[in-house]
């Protein structure tokens, strides 16, 4: 009798090890940390960035700051888009934008702001 319940036992394990974290590209739901890679500029690269995918909600934020950009989740869409509106000191409209999609386990991105351009690679937190 113990036999057949260890078996099931290291079967259900051994299966629950397969399956892993959900691929972002299907579920792409939770928090997702990575560094910005500066292209062009200066860019916030001194801390982590965060990606919180809730629901219908995308929040990004560069270097774990104060600016906070938001999108919204669309479930299938494989483009994840979040933005800040400001306005610079000679008073024009500007954005902070973030791009990003799917790259096997990982979230890929571009950041762009006017002072920066930077890419970007994230694992689920």
């Amino acid at each position: 009798m113990r036999l057949p319940a260890l078996f099931a036992l290291s079967a259900t394990a051994l299966l629950a090890a397969c399956a892993g974290t959900p691929d972002p590209g299907n579920d792409p739901t939770g928090s997702w940390v990575g560094a910005l890679v500066a292209d062009q500029g200066t860019c916030p690269t001194e801390r982590p960035s965060t990606l919180r995918i809730r629901g219908k909600e995308i929040l990004f934020t560069p270097a774990d700051g104060s600016q906070v950009l938001h999108g919204t989740y669309t479930p299938g869409n494989h483009h994840y888009h979040a933005e800040l509106a400001m306005t610079d000191m000679n008073h024009h409209e500007t954005a902070v934008v973030f791009n990003g999609y799917p790259v096997g386990q990982a979230i890929g991105g571009i950041f762009g702001s006017p002072s920066c351009r930077a890419h970007i690679t994230m694992t689920r937190n």
